[in-house]
């Protein structure tokens, strides 16, 4: 029972170890503990420092200092000014889409209480317009929302990690 044991830590460190050992594309902030990391596969979204829209592929290779894209398009990294995260704008655009969804709801509910509670006039509470305006005002911000940018001549820098 020892001895099996023993194999199963070594075969889960050799895994651990021989996963660690691909290389990959560090983005980091010195001296903080911010780090991305892009691996093969990985979507990427950049913008060079002589254009000015941001382009998306997918990592297919490294070299000591360039990345590869989509059809091995080589993308140097001395020639990217900045990285876009856009992982959360679609989470970001759900919340707005159901924040705009419970404005309704907040005016049938004042509606339905003063028609068949309390009976009083107007049919719309006065409370109902400052409670609305909050979640029309979240789903505007939402939807203006592009993700985080990290712009590489400030205090980020982009290097190739190999092992």
């Amino acid at each position: 029972m020892r001895s099996f044991f023993s194999l199963l830590v070594l075969i889960i460190a050799a895994s651990v170890s021989s996963a660690q050992l691909d290389p990959f594309l560090l983005l980091e902030k010195p001296g903080k503990g911010v780090r991305i990391r892009y691996f093969k596969g990985d979507e990427i979204e950049f913008k060079k420092w002589d254009e000015k829209q941001f382009f998306k592929g997918t990592i297919v290779d490294f070299s000591d200092s360039s990345f590869f894209v989509n059809d091995m398009t080589e993308i140097k990294l001395y020639e990217v000014e900045a990285l876009a995260d856009r992982s959360s704008v679609e989470g970001v655009r759900k919340i707005t889409t159901k924040s705009f969804l419970v404005i309704p709801a907040i005016f049938l509910f004042s509606i339905a209480d003063n028609t068949f509670n309390t009976g009083e006039y107007p049919l719309v509470s006065e409370e109902v317009y400052p409670v609305s305006a909050v979640f029309a005002g979240i789903g505007i911000l939402g939807l203006l929302y592009k993700g985080r940018r990290y712009r590489l001549k400030n205090k980020w820098r982009i290097i190739m990690v190999r092992h």
